[in-house]
């Protein structure tokens, strides 16, 4: 299992609900969540594969949201 963590621009359930099509496509992705509570409003998905985040970014970025990985 793989985690990446991830800081968005996420800011409503609206905007969550509208990755969740996109996830759903993806059988890899074992979970996803967001913590809207957050400064940084964090993404965290778990893949069952040895995914890149660059794929997973991009992903995102393509549904309108702002995404970047998070720094340590």
């Amino acid at each position: 299992m793989k985690l990446f963590i991830l800081k968005t621009n996420i800011r409503s359930q609206l905007q969550v609900n509208k990755l969740k099509p996109v996830f759903q496509k993806y059988e890899h992705i074992a979970r996803w969540s967001v913590d809207l509570e957050d400064a940084d409003r964090v993404l965290k998905v778990e893949t069952n594969i040895d995914s890149e985040q660059s794929e997973l970014i991009k992903l995102v970025r393509q549904q309108g949201i702002y995404c970047e990985e998070l720094p340590d």
